[in-house]
């Protein structure tokens, strides 16, 4: 079981948006992990991701990334008390490591935690990108700057996870041997597969005349009810995010003392999120089925 999320196709009105539409709602979740260091708005938006992955009916594969990210969150709260020894409620007065010493006090441990938490707010969204957008539809849309480019990173894609098995099957085999080579041969043999596996790609690409392929003019569809509600959410969440950053909502002080005002704009910060993942899934319209209209 892959700990990334894969796309499948599903009936939700997130899989039913198209893919640029989808990429900005996740994106927009993502940007309120990056903007902010209060851990009550990064909960909001990281419940918010949950429940907007639970309705999609991608949970258990967004929770996959929810534990990807869960190593990272406690690597980082546990070395920022380490490396950077201010505040001013000293918790462990540790000794003399290198020529320095190290101290543990509240306040970093506390930054530490807040910096953990962003990066668990950052990758979830991602992870339900990756669960609800569909990769070619994505990658379509930058044939308008660079129809190569394109191509390379739909290959790329779709030839690294045939490569792994190569290299794994040759692995597996090279320890059925009496004697097993060691592991500089195994692995210049995988390369020299991967190698050749390129070129024949290449040579397939070429007869069938993608060589002169130039820019691709993408046929323009309508928006559905779908990419409407997305995209308003997505707008919702990242306009209001932005002007609440630029008031000051969301401010946290972790030195010397650790200060987190809490007031009624954090408040509705948090229920604009909520709300914004749950506008695509409310009312008649998003249970009458994905197609695009």
């Amino acid at each position: 079981m892959s700990l990334v999320p894969v796309y499948r196709p599903r009936p939700s009105p997130l899989h039913g948006a198209r893919a640029s539409v989808a990429a900005s709602f996740c994106c927009a979740f993502a940007l309120v992990g990056a903007l902010f260091p209060q851990p009550l708005i990064l909960a909001a938006s990281l419940a918010a991701v949950l429940l907007a992955a639970a309705a999609a009916g991608v949970g258990r594969e967004v929770g996959r990334s929810l534990r990807l990210s869960l190593p990272l969150a406690l690597l980082i709260a546990l070395i920022n008390p380490i490396v950077y020894q201010g505040g001013d409620t000293l918790l462990v007065r540790g000794g003399v490591v290198l020529g320095r010493r190290v101290d543990v006090t509240f306040e970093a441990l506390a930054a530490g935690a807040v910096a953990g938490l962003r990066v668990v707010a950052v990758i979830v969204p991602l992870g339900l990108l990756s669960a609800v957008v569909d990769p070619d539809e994505l990658l379509r849309l930058f044939r308008r700057i660079s129809y190569r480019s394109a191509l390379t990173a739909s290959l790329a894609t779709r030839l690294v996870p045939v490569l792994a098995r190569d290299a794994s099957r040759m692995s597996d085999a090279s320890r059925c041997r009496p004697v097993a080579p060691a592991r500089l041969p195994v692995a210049r043999a995988a390369l020299s597969g991967a190698l050749e596996r390129a070129v024949d790609v290449a040579a397939a690409l070429e007869v069938r005349g993608y060589a002169s392929a130039g820019r691709v003019r993408a046929a323009r569809r309508r928006w559905s009810r779908h990419d409407l509600r997305v995209a308003a959410a997505a707008a919702a969440v990242a306009v209001g995010s932005l002007g609440a950053r630029i008031a000051g909502v969301g401010a946290m002080e972790f030195y010397p003392r650790l200060e987190m005002p809490v007031g009624p704009p954090d408040l509705a910060l948090c229920l604009l999120l909520l709300g914004a993942a749950a506008v695509p899934f409310a009312g008649r319209a998003a249970r009458l089925g994905v197609a695009r209209d």
